[in-house]
């Protein structure tokens, strides 16, 4: 990332980026240490791309349900 184009605004904190996508905080920082969501750390602070946190849906959870016959 060139120090030139970036742009503050467009990056939220962790905890702001989780709020956003209503997960827990630590799986959003799972999440963008597995690049899943666009993110970068400084000195172990996480920022996220504010439009990734913004559109980030969260999928089912557990086993899906078996059809009745």
């Amino acid at each position: 990332m060139k120090i030139k184009s970036f742009d503050p605004d467009q990056w939220v904190s962790i905890h702001t980026a989780a709020s956003m996508a209503d997960v827990h905080r630590e799986w959003m920082r799972r999440l963008a240490k597995a690049g899943k969501v666009r993110a970068f750390s400084i000195e172990g602070q996480w920022f996220v791309f504010r439009d990734a946190a913004a559109s980030f849906e969260r999928r089912g959870r557990g086993r899906p349900r078996a059809e009745k016959r």
